[in-house]
């Protein structure tokens, strides 16, 4: 019987170490380029190493990081490939990466707990969907409540737009119907909210 990681390990390079990410958890979380590359080179370590015999067992962090950029030209994947600073260095899936990772998820061994989502997020979600705000309606509720459902101050711009994504991310991978009915209806069809949230509502 042919083991997953043989199966994966045909397909081209951006695709593995896509999986790779998806592998370690990077549909939730943001990965570094190191673990996603030794877990890519683990899977093929034709395709990934120096190609003298002596230094075959060594990853070649060349093709490892041309697949990286790859995977983000292409959609996939997003982030840093950053070897100075660690705090800076870190892939995630994008929703186009996350259904593509779905579609291949069959090939890879993925332990159900990098799939599901964490005690923490589950609470976010709760939170969110059951928030009183939202039985506002569409007329009334403004981008200050959504900063209040959020519990992030209104100046704080950046961070209200990184905790949508997650929670949309959130929701797409727990299938949470009404949280992704609520981003929909109380945000991606405010009008008033594209001067804040353009970028955000594209990809909700």
């Amino acid at each position: 019987m042919t083991k997953p990681r043989d199966s994966i390990a045909h397909k081209e390079r951006h695709i593995i170490l896509l999986m790779a990410c998806y592998a370690l958890g990077g549909s939730k979380n943001s990965i570094h380029s190191e673990d996603i590359m030794n877990k890519a080179f683990q899977w093929n370590k034709e395709k990934f190493g120096w190609r003298k015999q002596i230094y075959k067992n060594y990853p070649n962090t060349l093709p490892l990081s041309q697949g990286l950029f790859k995977a983000r030209k292409d959609g996939l994947l997003e982030g840093t490939y950053d070897q100075q600073f660690l705090s800076k260095d870190g892939w995630k899936l994008t929703d186009k990466g996350l259904e593509k990772a779905e579609t291949l998820s069959e090939l890879i061994d993925i332990k159900t707990s990098k799939k599901t989502l964490s005690q923490f997020q589950k609470k976010t979600l709760s939170e969110f969907r059951k928030h009183d705000h939202f039985k506002l309606n569409d007329k009334e509720f403004t981008f200050y409540h959504l900063a209040d459902v959020l519990n992030i101050s209104v100046n704080n711009l950046p961070l209200i737009k990184e905790t949508l994504l997650k929670i949309n991310r959130w929701a797409k991978i727990s299938d949470d119907k009404i949280v992704l009915e609520l981003l929909t209806k109380k945000i991606k069809k405010q009008k008033n909210f594209k001067k804040y949230l353009k970028e955000v509502i594209n990809q909700l």
